[in-house]
């Protein structure tokens, strides 16, 4: 595999459990751009999450962020793509699910909890949200919102959340990410946002072929990335959907699937 650019999902593919990037990893992608090519991350998380594994040893070339609404250049240190959830869209979300579900409002350099009353009192706990008043925030961060996040604790809430979704019939993008037996979040993003569109974005204005691109990932965000690249990958502890559609899987998160990936590719040069 002679590519140019190799794109990695980020929480379980290129970090581990403990959220952490062994140096042998970063290694293997400093050998990798040393022969002009570029390494991207290509997540869910917000910027400045990922940007901050970035402080101390420069290893990455552009941060997909958002699931594709946001791009960094990391060489020029500016945005390069934005595309923002539109203020009458979040304010529709915050009121449909308030009562149901914990909703994060994401942008740039932070994750905004919001708790409704109402939900607080459903659940009977300490819950604290950051927004305490919603109009403001929202008039605040107009155009600054690049995800929301809706969290809830059972599979069949998910369910009934992403139906009512398509019965709003909102100009949204939406995906559901699975992390455990009592944790469910439903990403909502802007019309046509996604990991592979911002993949396109990059191949573009790199002027790089889509045949010469390589990318990893584990999760339901990933499907169309590694569907569509040249060379899509799947980490061994990937969801089915992913190794479905991905011409190889590879060792997981935690044996370093990611470096081992790299390393072959290193060998070619």
């Amino acid at each position: 595999m002679n590519k140019k650019i190799f794109v990695s999902d980020f929480d379980g593919t290129l970090i581990d459990s403990e959220e952490a990037i062994p140096m042998t990893t970063v290694l293997a992608i400093d050998e990798f751009r040393s022969h002009g090519n570029k390494f991207v991350i290509a997540t869910g998380r917000i910027p400045i999450s990922v940007l901050n594994y970035n402080s101390d040893f420069v290893f990455m070339d552009y941060v997909i962020a958002c699931n594709g609404a946001y791009i960094y250049d990391i060489a020029l240190e500016k945005v390069i793509y934005k595309n923002p959830l539109p203020k009458q869209v979040v304010r529709t979300i915050k009121q449909s699910f308030e009562a149901v579900c914990c909703i994060d409002f994401c942008t740039p350099d932070c994750w905004h909890l919001y708790i409704s009353t109402i939900y607080k009192q459903r659940r009977k706990g300490n819950l604290t949200s950051d927004i305490k008043d919603f109009n403001r925030f929202l008039s605040r961060n107009k155009n600054n919102i690049y995800k929301i996040e809706l969290h809830t604790d059972t599979q069949k809430k998910a369910k009934e959340i992403l139906k009512e979704l398509k019965k709003m019939n909102l100009k949204i993008s939406y995906n559901l990410q699975v992390y455990g037996e009592n944790s469910y979040i439903i990403d909502i993003t802007a019309a046509g946002v996604n990991k592979y569109e911002a993949v396109c974005f990059i191949a573009d204005y790199e002027s790089v072929k889509m045949e010469d691109i390589v990318a990893i990932g584990d999760g339901s965000n990933d499907i169309e990335m590694i569907q569509n690249v040249g060379y899509g990958i799947a980490v061994a502890n990937a969801c089915k959907e992913v190794i479905k559609v991905a011409k190889e899987k590879v060792e997981s998160n935690e044996e370093h699937g990611v470096e081992k990936v790299l390393n072959k590719m290193n060998q070619l040069h």
